[in-house]
């Protein structure tokens, strides 16, 4: 398939941009990018390769359905615990959500495929612009998350873009070196850290953490 990237993503019905996103996340898991074929990912479902073909013209258009899903999906697992109604749980939630969780197959199989693209996105103008929004869209929703505990007074006054930066980034790299290169031991100590961070540093004085965590 040609390698080009596609500028739109595939208007497709959602039970076949879900079908076709659940082949690619996993034969780019298992391949990677350089690997990716149509055949790769047509063995990943039980449909044929005509299938994709017919549905994608191009390599790109694949990945692009992918992405689309992709962020959607992560989104949608950040709303989750945004639509807490408890300001310091749902803080601590959404940390929860970002930092994932290492025995979720799916969820790393899901963040494994992300991070491959990750790699391709300066050379890609479409990938780089898909992934940059998902990332662009996460810090604003954590953003909000922080800035409605220091309006509520849970927590302490800090810069909530600053704070929510912190808070992906390093759960950005937590993330890809557990899902990436199995490093548990790092998981823990980081999130250890990271929730010790909260109870100390952002949380306002009196105010209790979460239970479970």
């Amino acid at each position: 398939m040609a390698e080009e990237a596609a500028d739109a993503v595939p208007e497709l019905p959602d039970d076949v941009r879900e079908e076709i996103a659940g082949a690619v996340r996993a034969a780019l898991a298992k391949h990677g990018y350089a690997g990716l074929t149509t055949r790769k990912v047509a063995a990943e479902s039980e449909r044929s390769e005509a299938f994709f073909f017919y549905h994608c013209d191009t390599k790109a258009d694949l990945i692009l359905v992918f992405l689309e899903w992709a962020a959607g999906w992560s989104l949608d697992r950040f709303a989750a615990a945004a639509a807490e109604p408890d300001p310091v749980r749902k803080l601590y939630l959404a940390c929860d959500r970002l930092l994932g969780d290492p025995d979720d197959e799916f969820e790393r199989g899901t963040n494994v495929a992300m991070m491959e693209l990750l790699s391709h996105a300066p050379h890609d103008a479409a990938f780089r612009d898909r992934l940059e929004a998902y990332e662009r869209r996460v810090l604003s929703d954590l953003a909000g998350v922080v800035r409605e505990g220091t309006e509520a007074g849970v927590l302490r006054e800090v810069d909530p873009e600053a704070t929510a930066a912190f808070l992906l980034m390093a759960a950005d790299g937590t993330a890809g070196a557990v899902h990436a290169l199995g490093m548990r031991d790092v998981e823990a100590g980081v999130r250890d850290r990271l929730f010790d961070y909260l109870d100390t540093k952002l949380l306002a004085e009196g105010v209790e953490p979460p239970e479970g965590f």
